[in-house]
């Protein structure tokens, strides 16, 4: 009996933003058609998933539905026209890259088809990530330059959801008062008469005042509420990327005096603790990059929280922490932190001398000539023999240590040579990658790689700080900082290029 051939089973993933232009169900409609094509040309069984929905938006219902079915082994492949449709988000684009590697997902368009266990697609689905997070930033700067416009030269509100109080009218184009203004004259009474956000929520709910959703007051939203000059009858807009704004006066009905307004700032900030300043998180481009160049580990970055002594102005700025582990058992790590500014500068001005390094290269990539590529990978392949040496070293000096100390326990040298083990794994892992990238070197390959990165660079001082991160993490392996007492603490930076 003649055995009848499995089709391969595939998932179409379509998607339309509702900022897009155009029509969605046309979009819509010829995407999916586009695939379907597809699948039937090459003979795929298929599910199809479509929605309209953000690309920055990782919790969509039809893409979670998909990622739920590809955990579950049901498909080998993805058809999408173009892996924006996927996300726009490089965050998010990482977590699918992750998930497509573990169930061994390939990413098919029109144009191609992308194995992620590849390191050379794996590379440039991470360009395209952020290009289209790029991209994606600047469809939203024009739309933020409109706002700007509306506000500066309409002299209008602009915002997507009406505050409490009022309601937008379509036809007038501006905010009218609604019923909900009763809530926040009462909210401004109960603030000139000295209560506290927490009080006024309490007495707001108490009375039966809810929120425009329907539901009871926090003292956050209180707060909120009482700092927005919105209730001024203006209108205010920041366009951050260009350092701009505009404010509008006169807008629409007020439903508050400017000396009230003032009056209640005076009383909130009256309130507020001036000895405590709030860290807003790690901002830097080099986040998960930095690495000790005494024990190897990674370094963190801090908010140091300095506040001046005479006038309370906050003078607290980024810096790399001092390395909080162990180069031995008993033995702190020597090596001191800094501030963050002066390495990000560092680095980015070696970024321009190695943009120029592959300016030069890709003349002679264009010109046939491989050898500065060959040169590249061979230095690329002495240096991770020599990271595999002093692991092993350390795997050698670590068994010493236990068995001669009874300081270290079984559990604890177990749990630290494996970290050494996986390092090693890796580093051979790279060291045979490395060779054969060598053996069969493609010219097209490299040329379009190395443009591929120039454009990055090209775009670098423009993109946000998460994005810089991310494509510092594409083109550098580590950057390894180094300020002790041997260097006479002065602040040593190697910085490790990945392979071409």
């Amino acid at each position: 009996m003649k055995q009848i051939e499995q089709k391969e089973y595939v998932a179409i993933y379509v998607r339309k933003s509702r900022d897009d232009k155009g029509d969605i169900q046309e979009t819509l409609h010829n995407q999916k058609m586009s695939l379907i094509n597809l699948a039937d040309n090459k003979g795929y069984d298929y599910d199809l998933y479509q929605e309209v929905e953000s690309s920055v938006d990782f919790h969509r219902p039809e893409l979670n539905n998909m990622i739920n079915n590809i955990k579950k082994s049901k498909y080998s492949r993805i058809l999408v026209t173009h892996i924006d449709r996927l996300s726009r988000d490089e965050r998010d684009s990482a977590e699918l890259k992750e998930i497509f590697i573990s169930y061994e997902i390939l990413i098919e368009t029109p144009d191609n088809i992308i194995d992620l266990t590849d390191e050379n697609q794996e590379l440039m689905y991470g360009f395209n990530a952020v290009l289209s997070a790029y991209e994606y930033r600047r469809i939203r700067q024009r739309l933020l330059k409109g706002k700007l416009d509306a506000v500066a030269i309409g002299n209008r509100w602009v915002g997507s959801v009406p505050p409490l109080g009022y309601d937008w009218d379509k036809n007038k184009k501006q905010l009218i008062v609604n019923k909900e203004s009763s809530t926040v004259k009462k909210m401004i009474e109960l603030a000139l008469a000295g209560y506290s956000s927490n009080q006024i929520a309490f007495k707001l709910n108490d009375l039966g005042y809810r929120t425009k959703t329907g539901k009871p007051f926090k003292s956050d939203r209180i707060l909120r509420t009482l700092k927005n000059r919105v209730y001024l009858g203006e209108a205010k807009f920041n366009y951050k990327r260009m350092k701009k704004s505009a404010i509008a006066t006169g807008c629409h009905e007020p439903l508050i005096t400017e000396e009230q307004y003032n009056l209640i700032q005076n009383l909130i900030q009256s309130r507020k603790s001036k000895g405590s300043l709030a860290s807003l998180g790690i901002k830097s481009c080099l986040n998960k990059i930095l690495v000790c160049g005494v024990c190897g580990k990674g370094l963190t970055i801090q908010k140091n929280k300095r506040v001046s002594k005479v006038d309370e102005r906050d003078l607290s700025f980024y810096h790399i922490r001092p390395c909080l582990h162990k180069v031995d058992v008993n033995v702190k790590c020597p090596n001191r932190g800094m501030k963050i500014k002066k390495v990000e500068d560092a680095v980015q001005q070696s970024l321009k001398m190695y943009k120029q390094e592959l300016k030069q290269t890709l003349k002679q990539l264009l010109d046939k000539d491989i050898t500065v590529i060959e040169h590249q990978i061979k230095n690329n392949i002495d240096s991770l023999k020599k990271d595999l040496v002093l692991q092993q070293s350390k795997n050698q000096k670590l068994l010493d240590l236990y068995l001669a100390s009874s300081d270290l326990t079984l559990e604890s040298y177990q749990e630290k040579k494996a970290e050494i083990d996986h390092i090693i794994e890796k580093l051979e892992k790279e060291i045979t990658s490395n060779n054969n990238k060598l053996s069969k070197i493609n010219i097209s390959t490299q040329i379009n790689h190395i443009e591929n990165i120039i454009s990055m660079l090209d775009n670098f001082m423009h993109l946000e700080l998460e994005e810089q991160n991310a494509t510092l993490k594409l083109i550098i392996t580590k950057v390894v900082f180094t300020k002790t007492a041997e260097t006479n603490f002065e602040p040593q930076i190697d910085i490790h290029w990945r392979e071409l």
